[in-house]
């Protein structure tokens, strides 16, 4: 019985050592890639064979914490269009430089050189019609008051009243886009 004594011994010391060897188990979590939020939005840009109508252009960006109503005025005015089909009417230095949405009126507040529109009450017409119908896309944004560095402004370019918020114009959109972009 001696040697099972001999063999057990040596055998409980392994076990033993062998137990008190392990990593000990930590809380740490395993990394979680951040959820990368997207914006998607519709604007409206003008067709250039000058058709008088209006074209929705769906836009998708990652999230950058303002509000889609104003990264779709940002994207209408900064950028250039994905079809080349189209124009970007308004001038080129272009800024945004706000926007407020109160009691479902957007201000949307340009630099001086959105006055730089040029081309006549056409362009005029297509400038302001973009900008409203990109906004009056979200449910929250009824009408849409353009002013200049803060101002009002009587007209972007001497053809419209800009003195009170306008509407969305359904009539300056293709035909087979009179209700709102999906």
């Amino acid at each position: 019985m001696k040697w099972y004594k001999l063999l057990l011994a040596p055998l409980l010391i392994l076990c033993f050592l062998a137990s008190g060897c392990t990593t000990p188990k930590t809380d740490e979590k395993p990394a979680v890639q951040p959820v990368v939020k997207e914006q998607s939005f519709v604007v409206y840009r003008v067709t250039s064979e000058g058709q008088g109508y209006l074209v929705p252009e769906k836009y998708t960006i990652k999230d950058n914490d303002k509000s889609a109503a104003e990264n779709a005025l940002r994207t209408l005015i900064e950028t250039k269009p994905q079809d080349s089909k189209l124009v970007n009417v308004l001038p080129a230095d272009t800024k945004v430089l706000g926007l407020s949405i109160k009691d479902g009126v957007a201000t949307a507040d340009f630099s001086k050189d959105i006055k730089k529109l040029g081309g006549g009450s056409y362009n005029e017409l297509m400038a302001t019609g973009a900008i409203v119908n990109t906004l009056t896309e979200f449910p929250e944004i009824k009408k849409v008051q353009i002013i200049v560095e803060g101002k009002k402004v009587v007209s972007l370019n001497g053809h419209m009243d800009l003195t009170d918020p306008l509407v969305r114009d359904t009539s300056l959109l293709s035909s087979g886009q009179k209700t709102k972009a999906k």
